[in-house]
C-alpha cells in the first residue's frame, strides 16, 4: 500500500452566497427513509435502502418525467449507511449495518449487484471490513461511492489500526482490494465522485472544544493518495453529490459547541480550482443523512432526517429537485 500525502490548507469557512439552484418539491418517497442510497441510471433515480422504523431491503425507482415512484426487488440483505454507485449500467452496494436499538447493531458485509432490466439482485464478492470491535453504534462507520469502473467503500472502524481503511471493489473481477486509508477517522462519512476523483466529507464528533466543521479530502485513484482540503465548518451529517465541475453537501445539522443544533436545507458550494467553500442557497426541506443525486444536469435530494426528542431522528420522505441557476 502507498503512503497517503497529507497536505493542511487552511480551514474555511462558507462564505459569499448565492443561490446555485432553484429548487422544488417532487412526489415523496413512498416511505420516509433516512441513512439511505441515491443512484441515477437510465434515466431513472433509485432510492436504496436505508432506515424507517427498521432497516430496509427497499428499492424504488423515480421516474422523473412521469413523476412516480415503482418498488423494486429488494435487496438481499437490509441495509443502511453503506457504500453505493452505478458501474457498467448497474447498482453496487456493499457493506453497512441493520439496527434499531444503537446497543445491538449488525453490521453487514455482503455486496451486491442490481441489474434493472432484469429486476434483480445478486450476490458479489464478501466486503473485507474486520470486525466490529463490539456491537454499540459508533464504532463502524461506511460509505462509499464508484469512481471509474470501481466501487470505494471507505469504513471509519475502531477495531483497525489507524480506525480508518478504504476497499476498491472490481466488478469484472469480483474482487476487493485494500487502499490507502482515509486521513479521517472518528467521523461518519459521505463520498461523491467528480472529474475521475473521489471526494471524502467526514463529520467528527460535536465537542472537543473546537469548532465543529466537516473535514474534507480528495483520493486519487491512480496514485493510490489523499490530499486533505479545505474544511466545511458549522455543518456535519451533510449529503454530498457533485454536479456541474463542483461538489455539493447538502443540508445537515447546524452544529454548535455545545451539542447538536436544528437541521439545515443549507446548500453549500466547493470548488476544486480554488479550494474554497461558498454558500449556495437553501432548499425547501431541512434535513440530514439524505440521499443525494445528480440525474442529467439537475441535482435530487431524498429523504433523510430531522432531529428527534432525545438523540433520536425521525426519517422524512421528501424529494427535491435543484435545476442550476446561470451565475
Amino acid at each position: 500500500m502507498r503512503l497517503h500525502l497529507l497536505i493542511f490548507p487552511a480551514l474555511v469557512a462558507c462564505g459569499g452566497g448565492f443561490e446555485a439552484f432553484t429548487w422544488s418539491s417532487k412526489a415523496p418517497l413512498p416511505i420516509p427513509r433516512t441513512d439511505l442510497a441515491l443512484a441515477s441510471l437510465g434515466g431513472n433515480l433509485y432510492a436504496i435502502g436505508g432506515y424507517s422504523g427498521s432497516t430496509l431491503a427497499r428499492l424504488d425507482q423515480y421516474a422523473p418525467d412521469a413523476n412516480t415512484w415503482t418498488q423494486k426487488a429488494s435487496l438481499l440483505s437490509a441495509r443502511r449507511e453503506f457504500a453505493a454507485g452505478v458501474m457498467n449500467d448497474k447498482i453496487y452496494v456493499a457493506c453497512g449495518m441493520s439496527w434499531t436499538d444503537p446497543n445491538a447493531v449488525t453490521y453487514v458485509m455482503t455486496t451486491e449487484e442490481y441489474d434493472p432490466v432484469a429486476d434483480r439482485w445478486s450476490a458479489r464478492a464478501q466486503c473485507p471490513v474486520p470486525q466490529a470491535f463490539n456491537s454499540v453504534y459508533g464504532n463502524v462507520h461506511i460509505a462509499g461511492a464508484a469512481v471509474n469502473g470501481r466501487l470505494y467503500a471507505l469504513v471509519y472502524n475502531t477495531n483497525i489500526n489507524g480506525a480508518a481503511a478504504m476497499y476498491e471493489f472490481d466488478p469484472l473481477a469480483n474482487a476487493w482490494t485494500t487502499k490507502s486509508p482515509p486521513p479521517f477517522s472518528y467521523a461518519t462519512y459521505a463520498a461523491t465522485e467528480l472529474g475521475g476523483q473521489l471526494y471524502l466529507a467526514a463529520s467528527g464528533n460535536l465537542g472537543g472544544g473546537g469548532p465543529p466543521a466537516t473535514n474534507f479530502a480528495r483520493y486519487d485513484p491512480a496514485t493510490d493518495t489523499w490530499v486533505i482540503r479545505a474544511s466545511l465548518f458549522g455543518i456535519w451529517g451533510s449529503a454530498l453529490a457533485s454536479a456541474n465541475g463542483k461538489v455539493y453537501a447538502l443540508g445537515g445539522v447546524g452544529a454548535t459547541r455545545s451539542g447538536a443544533g436544528a437541521a439545515s436545507a443549507n446548500v453549500n458550494e466547493y470548488d476544486p480550482v480554488t479550494d474554497k467553500w461558498t454558500a449556495a442557497g437553501r432548499f425547501g426541506s431541512a434535513r440530514q443523512s439524505a440521499g443525494a443525486s445528480l440525474l442529467g444536469h439537475d441535482l435530487y435530494v431524498a429523504g433523510g432526517a430531522v432531529p428527534a426528542s432525545g438523540y433520536g431522528l425521525q426519517p422524512v420522505a421528501n424529494l427535491e429537485i435543484g435545476v442550476p441557476r446561470p451565475k
